[in-house]
């Protein structure tokens, strides 16, 4: 994978947040997110963050240069072009999908308001789009429950806006694969298959059912078949499998976990899609069809 070098240069910044480092110590955290990197290229971090502002401090310990962020010394001015280049590193953060990254990095510019100079400057560093609107402390509280596999009551707001109480046993929070939205995922209660809830349509948690309980839910399988001309002009994303080809049809199946990607997928396969195994699904595809050519008629008439 990728890493900008404005990404490693944050990345340094939030460890440094977190811990005081020796040079082998940021080789090593780096290491393990799969950045490789050089003792040189943490010199120049370190010297474009004390250029910027951030009071870094090289401490005696056990005959080691630890570096240090003195936090009261920190005077955060940006130019243009910086924070210009700080928000490309935002879209390239969203456009990886990738949770646990944009959570840190959304933590680190928590952490840097109180030394930003100006209003102006803070609200542009806490301008994360969706993930400014979300409630980080149940954010925070979800990722515990997820961790320990509780069964959680939540209260929980439909699509009309009213309001419902929902008991999910949760296993996880993902970034969906159709949109940049934060999802939980989980266990409805009496179902035996995961499903996944908006965060943003999460209101609060109500009670804590029962902790450390093992997750084993069932994964059904959708199967589908499309002309074998598509199946040589498309690319099978990594959830899709090939089950047969032959002269006419490709046959796939893939986890059926999230209904709103599966449909537009399905409908970007028509006309030459021939087969849709789940009655459920098949009718979704069908209605949005529907309404898709009745626009299309009063468009044009």
């Amino acid at each position: 994978m990728h890493f900008s070098s404005s990404y490693k240069f944050l990345y340094l910044l939030n460890l440094l947040f977190e811990k005081d480092c020796t040079k082998k110590e940021f080789l090593k955290e780096f290491e393990k997110i799969g950045i490789k990197t050089s003792s040189s290229a943490i010199n120049n971090y370190i010297d474009k963050l004390i250029k910027n502002g951030i009071k870094i401090e090289i401490l005696k310990n056990k005959n080691k240069n630890v570096y240090h962020i003195n936090k009261p010394l920190i005077k955060l001015d940006l130019t243009e072009d910086e924070l210009s280049a700080i928000q490309d590193v935002k879209k390239l953060l969203f456009a990886q999908k990738n949770y646990n990254k944009i959570r840190k990095v959304v933590r680190l510019f928590y952490k840097l308001i109180f030394a930003a100079k100006g209003d102006e400057l803070k609200s542009r560093l806490l301008d994360f789009g969706y993930y400014s609107s979300l409630n980080w402390h149940l954010v925070r509280t979800l990722e515990k429950h997820c961790k320990t596999k509780d069964i959680i009551q939540i209260d929980y707001m439909l699509a009309d806006g009213l309001n419902k109480k929902l008991i999910i046993h949760v296993d996880d929070l993902k970034i969906g694969d159709w949109s940049n939205k934060l999802y939980l995922w989980g266990v409805l209660a009496n179902t035996n298959h995961l499903s996944y809830l908006p965060v943003d349509k999460i209101y609060m948690i109500e009670k804590i059912i029962r902790k450390n309980v093992p997750i084993e839910p069932s994964i059904n399988t959708l199967t589908y078949k499309i002309s074998k001309k598509l199946f040589e002009e498309i690319q099978l994303n990594s959830k899709e499998k090939l089950v047969s080809l032959d002269e006419k049809y490709a046959t796939i199946t893939r986890p059926l976990e999230d209904n709103f990607y599966i449909i537009q997928r399905l409908m970007s396969f028509c006309p030459d899609l021939y087969y849709i195994s789940d009655e459920k699904i098949k009718n979704m595809v069908k209605e949005k069809l529907k309404i898709l050519k009745a626009a299309y008629e009063k468009e044009y008439e």
